[in-house]
């Protein structure tokens, strides 16, 4: 890992991830004291991709538990592979000698016979890797409780077997949409950073990564229709990640600049439920959003400007 928070930062802008102090900072304390990072915000403002950019920066691979409701330990932890157990119990039953079937019940929940979920392969890793916990706030208070003991003492407890411990300790980042409050017990284990949605000018530059050939103008552009549209009362916001689809688009088809006539092109891309597709169809609605986003972009002052070349110039050389 890097040696101090600057040095973070510049790594995870080197991968095209484009953040505050504040956040390298903490990427770079939990790294030092092996603490997880809870990321909390809305969906699409880049908690996920913060983990993946850590990775990338460190040069390290990252695994990944997708929670979702009903989800259990097994899916999590692993589970024991009970056709391999039932065929070494058939073998050695028809030997010539007499079973110890002591010895069979220990070879059989040995680790040898346990296929690893994302937890238990991340704490075996030789080395250090990112495990990414997404979507924390799907599961239940119960399955909060299991990962304690991980995000504490850094094993796992498996039934038959016992408590497995951590040969390396990952870089741990659990993310959570608030759907739900998570527990306390898990909060006091982790730094916490709310991840909110990036400033015009951060999303010109996040764009200007994605479709470096287009132009200035239309990077400063799709960062202001991405606030226009936040703005609006829309059921399901747009992402950072859809915004580079509307900016790769945009380049694909010719389009410097989004007008209203390319309402029917652009709405399958930025209205991803059928309540907002209506709501942007309603009398002057898309219109009034892109104008909105033309005096978004407009009042990105010239200073702020200099720093998005400066950062896309570093990132040229580097």
């Amino acid at each position: 890992m890097y040696a101090s928070p600057d040095e973070t930062l510049a790594a995870l802008e080197r991968v095209g991830y484009f953040t505050d102090q504040k956040t390298a900072t903490t990427v770079y304390l939990a790294g030092k004291l092996h603490r997880p990072i809870l990321l909390e915000g809305p969906a699409g403002a880049g908690k996920t991709e913060l983990a993946t950019s850590v990775s990338r920066a460190y040069g390290v691979p990252i695994l990944r538990l997708q929670c979702y409701q009903g989800i259990n330990e097994e899916k999590a932890i692993g589970q024991y592979d009970k056709s391999l157990q039932e065929l070494y119990v058939l073998l050695t039953s028809k030997s010539d000698q007499c079973p110890d079937w002591a010895e069979i019940k220990r070879e059989v929940t040995s680790r040898s016979y346990f296929m690893a979920g994302p937890l238990l392969e991340a704490i075996e890793q030789d080395h250090r890797c990112v495990l990414l916990i997404d979507e924390i706030d799907k599961v239940d208070y119960a399955f909060e409780a299991m990962l304690l003991e991980l995000l504490s003492a850094w094993a796992l407890s498996i039934p038959k077997m016992g408590t497995v411990q951590a040969t390396s300790i990952p870089y741990v980042f659990l993310t959570s949409n608030q759907e739900r409050r998570l527990g306390d017990p898990l909060r006091r284990r982790s730094f916490y950073l709310v991840v909110e949605h990036p400033t015009p000018e951060r999303e010109a530059a996040i764009v200007a990564m994605r479709t470096p050939d287009a132009s200035e103008e239309t990077h400063r552009f799709i960062a202001g229709l991405a606030k226009s549209l936040r703005a609006y009362t829309m059921e399901k916001p747009p992402s950072i990640s859809e915004m580079n689809d509307v900016a790769l688009a945009m380049q694909l088809l010719g389009i410097e600049k989004i007008r209203a006539e390319h309402k029917d092109i652009m709405l399958p891309l930025i209205a991803k439920t059928e309540g907002d597709r209506k709501r942007l169809l309603m009398k002057q609605a898309f219109e009034s959003i892109v104008r909105i986003a033309g005096r978004y972009a407009s009042e990105m002052s010239p200073e702020e400007g200099t720093e998005l070349e400066a950062i896309l110039a570093e990132e040229a050389k580097a």
